[in-house]
């Protein structure tokens, strides 16, 4: 432990020592009237050369940096010099604040500078929403359509090459998911969206759980005090029908900031499963059709209040209270070929559940001095309880559908779970000269109860089984440190470079078997980034870092769940974390184009096995530990906006999967080509651009993963928005025009294939009406919470 911390002692003192050799000069300038000056010229003279040159912000703000000398500092407006001093640079230097007398007053100035659509950063992507078309009378959901490497589908967002994406607002995560995730960026109009950060590869002071992306939606900051209220409400109807509304309401008064949110959905979604499982001597064919229920409501609440000019404090609460409901119909066919012989079991399963979600963060700001330096600070509570009662009831049947004597049986399945966690983390910002320091670290710990009781309701009373009961105790604390600089090494290159510790200390106890596990590991996760930027049409980018995947906290549980007689879930005390390499190189061309093309390793990785009995139908289902995989892959998006009338997104995105495999009935190496194509178009219907149209087609190509072949699927949907004022927006959509957007796919386990089909009821119409009021400048503080990792992993 020691050792490893001597290492980031070196690595910061090295990246100090090579890169803090400038100095900073900052101040503010205001006029007579103690009026901030804006787009005042601030230059650096040396030897009657300009050194360095910057404007006033809307602060009268600025900021120079120079290495070590003697200097002249003027400021200067309208052609006329306003201030003139000497300055010896030998140390950062705070000029404080400077009154000037302006020659002239700007009444009024517009400053019109069209952003670029794509713009590549260091770490991350941009996208510039207010130069899209499609952004036009929408909502984050419709932009997220667009933004290069995400894909909305089946109502998850996903990065592709990424195993999951977390969504933050401002830099702050939103600790919600689900639906309740799809209702709150429907809340969010496209007008409040300055732009989208897409960060595939995160820095640092981002936690390393998880093969993830970010996506960070950045909102539009106002200079005056304001409110606003967006609601929004939705009827979709697929085989079934569902409802759901909410809204957003801010709030901003000096220095005070207030936003909320709140939505409730209620309705229910169909799906049907087909299994087919190749025996050696037999065929078993398995069909569910099962009715998902939603219902609930979800809500967000912070506040925000600036204490003093350098303290900013504020709390936030999330929360969420579910209870849906799982209604299944599932009939299994054994077919005996040889014997000509026939056996049909018919299974009727509900199941009920409430999960209540519950975060509480305290978090502040702390601005040291004008130099840039701060500190922020996160303290977390989040609690996640699920209670679920589940029950099936099976009967055996012959091959003229008459009941087999004996056959009932009955199982009533009553879990329980509750995941409890505190963290508190610390970031602080320590700019050297032209070096952007950062680091902080977090403290995090979690605990599991898991208890699941059966009882057999086979005899028509309810019998208590202790060997199926079972109750599990799992405790975590994580501790991390981090270290992470910047810098611009010239004008046309940067570079980024961090460093993560990560200590881990777990235990798993089952009281049923009274058995216990313990870990304790520690891991250093470095990241490094690159970026070329040669002139104001071509930008290059590389970027690496190091993850690490550690199981959901319920698939650690030893103990099984049993959908039917013959099938069963359980969990794996056992299962270690899995660890992901990640390279990515970019090319942003122009406004409109970029690639990327990426590679990712993944060692000691896990999924869950359906492990078969060849002498019977049983299926065993579980997580393990068993495969390396290596991805290698590119995407390529191009937004065409050669028309007024028209704004096309085109993506493509191809990979090459070789997978080695260690365990026994799974092919050793699988190795396999996969791709996607998709586009999005926007049309303008009337010059007001207020009656819009959309048509998006997506296909998947057949492709390979671990012992996974999937075949292709396609998708076609289309759209109408119509914007009759500003403030209140209609939205009918078609999703899924042709019913083909279905997942099928075989796998080879225990030297046996099994053929599955999917449909969940994607295709569907949806008619939405947004209603905006106030007086239109919003804004929004999200709070960033520190225990973002742990809330993904909990349900």
């Amino acid at each position: 432990m020691k050792t490893i911390f001597l290492i980031i002692f070196i690595f910061a003192s090295f990246v100090i020592n090579c890169f803090s050799q400038s100095y900073q000069i900052i101040g503010s300038v205001v006029d007579s009237q103690n009026q901030k000056v804006e787009y005042a010229g601030v230059f650096l003279i040396q030897n009657d050369s300009v050194l360095k040159y910057a404007l006033t912000d809307e602060n009268g703000g600025f900021l120079l940096e120079a290495k070590r000398g003697n200097y002249d500092l003027k400021i200067q407006q309208f052609g006329e010099i306003l201030f003139s001093q000497t300055i010896d640079l030998d140390k950062n230097i705070d000029l404080e604040t400077i009154a000037v007398q302006q020659t002239l007053e700007l009444k009024e100035v517009t400053i019109v500078a069209r952003k670029k659509l794509i713009e590549q950063k260091s770490d991350r992507l941009i996208f510039h929403v207010e130069n899209s078309i499609s952004a036009k009378g929408g909502n984050a959901l419709d932009v997220l359509s667009i933004v290069p490497r995400i894909s909305f589908n089946n109502d998850q967002l996903s990065m592709i090459g990424k195993n999951n994406v977390i969504v933050t607002v401002n830099d702050r995560p939103l600790q919600i998911s689900g639906n309740e995730l799809v209702n709150y960026l429907k809340s969010i109009p496209t007008d409040n969206i300055a732009s989208i950060d897409v960060i595939s590869n995160p820095p640092a002071k981002y936690e390393a759980q998880g093969n993830i992306g970010i996506v960070n939606i950045r909102l539009k900051t106002p200079k005056v005090d304001y409110w606003n209220t967006a609601l929004f409400s939705s009827y979709k109807q697929s085989t079934y029908a569902t409802g759901n509304f909410g809204g957003r309401f801010t709030y901003r008064k000096k220095n005070l900031s207030i936003s909320s949110n709140l939505s409730y959905m209620n309705g229910s979604d169909g799906s049907m499963e087909k299994q087919t499982i190749l025996y050696p001597n037999e065929t078993f064919y398995n069909k569910t059709d099962g009715r998902y229920f939603s219902k609930g409501f979800s809500g967000l609440f912070g506040i925000d209040y600036q204490l003093s000019k350098r303290l900013l404090v504020g709390v936030q609460y999330s929360g969420s209270f579910a209870r849906p409901k799982t209604e299944n119909y599932n009939i299994g066919t054994m077919m005996d070929l040889a014997n000509n012989s026939q056996l049909n079991l018919k299974t009727n399963l509900k199941k009920l559940s409430k999960n209540n979600n519950n975060s509480a963060n305290f978090h502040g700001i702390y601005n040291i001095d004008s130099l840039g330096r701060k500190i922020s600070f996160d303290v977390d509570y989040f609690n996640y309880g699920r209670n679920q009662n589940q029950t099936y009831i099976a009967n055996d049947y012959d091959s003229g559908n008459t009941l087999i004597a004996d056959s009932y049986s009955s199982l009533n399945n009553i879990g329980q779970q509750n995941v409890e966690n505190y963290s508190v983390k610390i970031d602080i910002l320590h700019p050297l000269g032209e070096l952007k320091l950062n680091y902080g670290g977090k403290f995090s710990f979690t605990t599991t109860n898991n208890d699941i009781d059966y009882y057999d309701l086979s005899s028509g009373i309810s019998e208590y089984d202790n060997l199926q009961s079972n109750k599990f105790r799992y405790t975590e604390n994580n501790q991390s440190i981090y270290i992470s600089t910047e810098k611009k090494m010239s004008e046309k290159w940067n570079m980024q470079i961090g460093l993560r510790l990560e200590n881990t200390q777990t235990k798993g106890y089952s009281l049923t078997l009274d058995e216990e596990h313990n870990k304790n590991y520690t891991k250093l996760f470095p990241t490094a980034y690159l970026t070329y930027t040669p002139n104001n049409k071509h930008s290059f980018s590389l970027n690496y870092g190091r993850r690490i995947s550690r199981p959901r906290f319920t698939m650690l549980n030893p103990f099984s769940t049993y959908l039917n007689p013959y099938q069963s879930v359980e969990g794996n005390p056992y299962l270690d974390p899995s660890f992901i390499n990640n390279i990515e190189f970019g090319y942003t061309f122009i406004n409109n184009l970029n690639a990327t093309f990426y590679y990712s390793n993944e060692t000691n990785g896990y999924s869950l096995i359906t492990i078969l009995d060849p002498n019977s139908i049983l299926q065993r289902n579980t997580m393990l530990n068993f495969y390396t995989n290596n991805d290698y892959g590119t995407n390529v998006s191009y937004t065409f906006k050669k028309f007024k009338w028209l704004e096309s997104y085109l993506s493509g995105n191809a990979n090459y999967s070789v997978t080695h495999a260690d365990y026994p009935g799974i092919p050793k190496n699988t190795e396999g080509w996969g791709a996607s194509i998709n586009t999005s178009n926007s049309f303008v219907f009337n010059t007001a651009k207020t009656f819009l149209g959309s048509l998006n087609l997506s296909y998947l190509f057949p492709n390979t993963y671990l012992n996974t072949k999937n075949k292709a699927s396609f998708i076609a949907s289309i759209g109408l928005r119509y914007i009759m004022n500003k403030n209140l927006t209609f939205n009918l959509s078609l999703r899924d025009i042709f019913k083909t957007n279905t997942q099928r796919w075989n796998v080879i386990n225990n030297e046996i294939l099994m053929n599955y089909y999917n449909y969940s009821d994607v295709r569907r119409i949806t008619l939405t009406v947004s209603w905006r009021f106030g007086n239109n400048r919003i804004n929004s503080r999200d709070s960033k919470t520190g225990n973002t990792e742990e809330k993904n992993r909990a349900n």
